[in-house]
C-alpha cells in the first residue's frame, strides 16, 4: 500500500498566525505550511493550538472590525424613556388635558369634602370661629362682669343667627379653644415654678382635661335625651358653653403665680359665680324660650333643672382641673 505522508497532511487544518494577512496575500507553498505547523506544535509542547486566539505576546486580531467601539448608551431603554417623558410633558401641556385634570381634581376634592362633612361639621365650625378682636374683648368682659348685662338674646337674620363677630351673645369656639391651650401652658408654668415639670406630666394633664370635657359633653347630651327636652342647643353650643370655664381656670392660675394660694381661691370663687350667672342667663333663652305656648309647666321645670345642673357643675370642674397644681 503506497502511503504518501505529504498527501496525508494535505487535508489537515492549518494554523494562520495572521488571518487578515491571509486574505490579502496568496497562500504559501505546501512545504511552508508544513513548516509553520510543525514549528507551532513544538512550541506548544503538544498542546492544542489556539487557532489564532489568545496568543501570548500578540494582540488579538480584529477580524475586520475596529478595536474601539463607539460610545453607545449601555441601556437600550434610555432613548425610549427620554422619548416617553418628552411625550408625556407635551401631552400634559395641552389645554384639553390640563382642563380635564383640573376638573377631576375639583371633583375629587368635592367628594372628599362631602365625606368629611358627614363626620365633622366644617360649615358649622366656620360659624363658631367667625370672630374678631372686638368680639373677643367684649366676650371676655361679659364672662368676668355679666351682672350688668341686660340684653341676653341672640339676634337673627333670615332665621339664621348672626355670627359671633356681630353678636356678642352668640356662643363661639375660638375663646374656649385658645383658653384650653393657654390652660396647658399655664399648668406647665406653674409646675415649672414648683420644680415638678415633666413632659409626661404635661401630656397627662392635657389628655385628662380632654377626657373630662368629653365626659361632660356626653352627660349633657344624654340628659337632654332622657328628659325629652326639645331645645335649640346643638352639640357645638354645649361644647362652647362648657369650654368657657378654662378662662376662669387661667385667671385662677395666674393669681396663684402672683398672690399664692389666697389669690387662686379668691379668683376661682369669683369666676365660678360669674360663670354660673352667665350660663343661666344665656341658656335660659335657648332652653326655655319666652312666649312658647307648647311648653308645659312640668317641661319647664325639667328645663330649669338642666340649666341649674349645667351651670352648677362648672365650678366643681374648674376646681377639679386646677387644685392639683397648687
Amino acid at each position: 500500500m503506497n502511503y504518501n505522508h505529504s498527501n496525508a497532511r494535505r487535508g489537515k487544518p492549518k494554523r494562520l498566525l495572521d488571518p487578515s494577512a491571509a486574505l490579502s496575500t496568496p497562500n504559501p507553498p505546501m512545504s511552508q505550511n508544513l513548516y509553520v505547523y510543525n514549528q507551532q506544535v513544538s512550541a506548544n509542547n503538544g498542546t492544542m493550538p489556539g487557532y489564532g486566539f489568545n496568543i501570548p505576546g500578540q494582540t488579538p486580531p480584529s477580524y475586520g472590525f475596529h478595536s474601539q467601539m463607539p460610545n453607545y448608551p449601555q441601556n437600550d431603554n434610555q432613548g425610549g424613556e427620554f422619548a416617553s417623558s418628552q411625550f408625556a410633558t407635551q401631552l400634559l401641556a395641552q389645554p384639553v388635558v390640563t382642563n380635564m385634570a383640573v376638573e377631576y381634581g375639583n371633583a375629587l376634592v368635592g367628594s372628599g369634602k362631602q365625606h368629611l362633612e358627614k363626620y365633622v361639621p366644617i360649615t358649622a365650625l366656620k360659624y363658631y370661629f367667625a370672630v374678631n378682636t372686638d368680639y373677643v374683648f367684649a366676650k371676655l368682659m361679659l364672662l368676668f362682669f355679666p351682672f350688668t348685662h341686660k340684653d341676653w338674646s341672640v339676634k337673627y337674620e333670615q332665621d339664621v343667627p348672626l355670627q359671633p363677630r356681630y353678636e356678642k351673645n352668640a356662643p363661639d369656639m375660638y375663646i374656649p379653644t385658645m383658653a384650653f391651650f393657654t390652660y396647658v401652658a399655664m399648668a406647665g408654668l406653674v409646675l415649672g415654678t414648683q420644680g415638678r415639670f415633666t413632659h409626661e406630666q404635661l401630656g397627662i394633664l392635657a389628655s385628662s382635661a380632654l377626657a373630662w370635657g368629653l365626659i361632660e359633653l356626653i352627660v349633657h347630651t344624654v340628659s337632654l335625651y332622657v328628659m325629652n327636652l326639645q331645645t335649640s342647643l346643638t352639640t357645638l353650643d354645649l361644647l362652647a358653653y362648657c369650654g368657657y370655664k378654662y378662662v376662669g381656670i387661667n385667671a385662677a392660675l395666674l393669681s396663684l403665680l402672683l398672690f399664692q394660694k389666697f389669690g387662686y381661691c379668691a379668683t376661682l370663687l369669683y369666676f365660678s359665680v360669674s360663670l354660673a350667672f352667665f350660663l343661666m342667663r344665656s341658656l335660659k333663652l335657648r332652653v326655655i324660650p319666652q312666649g312658647h305656648s307648647s311648653y308645659t309647666a312640668s317641661g319647664n321645670k325639667r328645663r330649669l333643672y338642666f340649666i341649674l345642673f349645667l351651670a352648677g357643675i362648672q365650678p366643681f370642674l374648674m376646681w377639679w382641673l386646677s387644685y392639683h397644681l397648687i
